[in-house]
Order: C-alpha cells, then sequence, then structure tokens
C-alpha cells in the first residue's frame, strides 16, 4: 500500500475487480474482508504489468525451502540489475504461519537466500521478520501449533538464530499481542501500516554510499 502510494487499494489486485467490488473492498476492508482477500497482490510482476504506479520492489512468494528454482533465478537475476556492488539491495524475508512454525525449515530458507546473497558478491542486508500475535479468535484446532506459546518460543528463537547468520530481526509478537486480531492471525490496516513503517525504519538506516 505505501510502495503504490494507494492507502485505499493498494495491497489488491484492482484492476480484476469490479467497481462494486472495488467500493466494497477499501482501506480497512482489503485485509479483513474474506471476499476482498481473494484479490491480495501475490506477486510484483502483476503489478508492473496492470498499474502505471512505481514500484521499486519485487515481492517473491516463498512458503518453504528448498524454493522452486525459477524463484532463485529471479531473486538472483535482479541482484545482478544494480552495478554498484556496495548499493544496498534489502531483502525482507518472512515464513512465519506458511510453514507451521516449523522451526527447521525457517533455518533452511534462511540459509537458502543468504547463501544466493553471497554467491552475487553485491551489498544484500537481510531484515528477517517474526509472526504476529494469536488473537483470541484463532480456531482451536490451531491453538497448540500456532497459539501464543508457540509463536512466542518461534520468534525467540528464531530472531537468534538469525542473529547468528548476522541478520537483523523484527520481532511482530509483542507489537501484535493487545492488538484486534479479525480471525486470530491477521491484522487490519492500521497495524498492518505501523508494521510497514517499521521496515521502512529499518531501511531509512542502511549505508547507501
Amino acid at each position: 500500500m505505501l510502495l503504490r502510494e494507494n492507502i485505499a487499494l493498494g495491497g489488491l489486485r484492482q484492476w480484476e475487480m469490479k467497481e462494486s467490488e472495488r467500493e466494497a473492498c477499501r482501506c480497512e476492508n482489503q485485509l479483513t474482508r474474506p471476499e476482498c482477500l481473494s484479490y491480495s497482490v501475490l506477486d510484483s510482476q502483476s503489478v508492473r504489468s496492470n498499474d502505471a504506479a512505481s514500484t521499486p520492489h519485487v515481492f517473491i512468494p516463498i512458503d518453504g525451502s528448498p524454493a522452486a528454482e525459477n524463484l532463485h533465478s529471479s531473486f538472483s537475476s535482479i541482484l545482478h540489475r544494480e552495478a554498484d556492488s556496495y548499493k544496498p539491495i534489502a531483502v525482507i524475508h518472512s515464513l512465519s504461519l506458511a510453514t507451521s512454525l516449523a522451526w527447521p525449515t525457517a533455518t533452511t530458507s534462511m540459509d537458502e537466500w543468504v547463501t544466493l546473497a553471497d554467491l552475487s558478491q553485491k551489498n544484500v542486508p537481510f531484515l528477517w521478520v517474526g509472526p504476529n500475535a494469536a488473537g483470541h479468535l484463532k480456531p482451536p484446532s490451531q491453538i497448540l501449533s500456532q497459539g501464543n506459546n508457540a509463536l512466542w518460543h518461534y520468534t525467540i528463537e528464531m530472531a537468534e538464530e538469525a542473529q547468528a547468520r548476522q541478520l537483523d530481526a523484527l520481532g511482530m509478537y509483542n507489537f501484535t499481542l493487545q492488538a484486534r486480531s479479525w480471525d486470530g492471525s491477521y491484522y487490519g490496516q492500521k497495524v498492518v501500516l505501523v508494521q510497514a513503517m517499521m521496515i521502512i525504519n529499518w531501511l531509512s538506516r542502511l549505508e547507501s554510499t
């Protein structure tokens, strides 16, 4: 939403939506209504192809490790676009609920993408982002595997693993612990925008010369 400078619909593929759907999915609703979530942006290519707004970023969807070879190729090609080997090419990396908080998968994924970055011989700072806390609407069937006890231990352990690999780590557990979640796992626009600003603050601290 911030990168597309479109708070109202920036998280959605609005070019696929009817006018009535765009109106119904504005702002908070783009993140909290199930009928709107089906239009969520899942990759950068579709945005570049359908939205004239500047999108100085690339979103690579990963849900495990090892990732598909075509994702490796995309990542490597992005790193080699920049001729300046010192200019930072920042990577924000997260898995969390995509792997049901599997510790080995998360650490393997860290090693996988750091290794690819190192091969490029570019300046690639990483930020590992931990999961949100669980809200009170989290389904009972998920409490044991994705409840706050599991989320807290995952947050702490993965932050340590990230730091052991000289990656920065940003936990979202404490920030969202008392926030209101609409389904027990995900949060509305106000929370998401603050999280985005936290990441932008990290980006602003990176050396650029």
